[in-house]
């Protein structure tokens, strides 16, 4: 008897990503925000901003600098999200030490005049699909 495939995790409300393709579709539900930036518990930043990118890169840092957050889920070892009653998902992204919440906000004013440069290229998940360039010619 042949064994049946391997099923996926289904996660509705609750839920816990460590994919870095699930975390960047989860992101993708998210634009304008309050945020809080915890270090060792300890709670460095907070305001509010507009998710502009987002990506899974190994070579980029996650900033947020003038309200407009670039977001590179590489940054992060895994994603809570909690589903409130008003239907509103909170997300907490988690690092080694650090904790980026996000409170996501239905106000389309904040995001007037920012791009939102949403995108993920299939590719970037596949390791081996990665090229490095040398710009120099070869020598004959």
């Amino acid at each position: 008897m042949q064994r049946p495939r391997d099923l996926t995790p289904t996660l509705i409300g609750t839920g816990t990503l460590t994919s870095l393709r699930d975390m960047v579709r989860a992101m993708e539900t998210v634009e304008t925000f309050d945020y809080q930036y915890v270090v060792d518990d300890e709670p460095i930043s907070e305001g509010r901003a507009t998710l502009v990118k987002i990506m899974a890169d190994p070579d980029s840092s996650t900033l947020l600098v003038n309200g407009c957050l670039f977001l590179n889920v590489a940054s992060f070892r895994y994603l809570n999200f909690e589903t409130t009653e008003d239907g509103v998902s909170s997300i907490a992204l988690h690092g080694d030490g650090v904790v980026l919440e996000l409170e996501p906000l239905d106000e389309p004013d904040l995001r007037e005049g920012r791009p939102a440069i949403r995108l993920m290229d299939e590719i970037v998940f596949d390791p081996q699909s990665y090229v490095t360039l040398d710009d120099d010619e070869d020598d004959d």
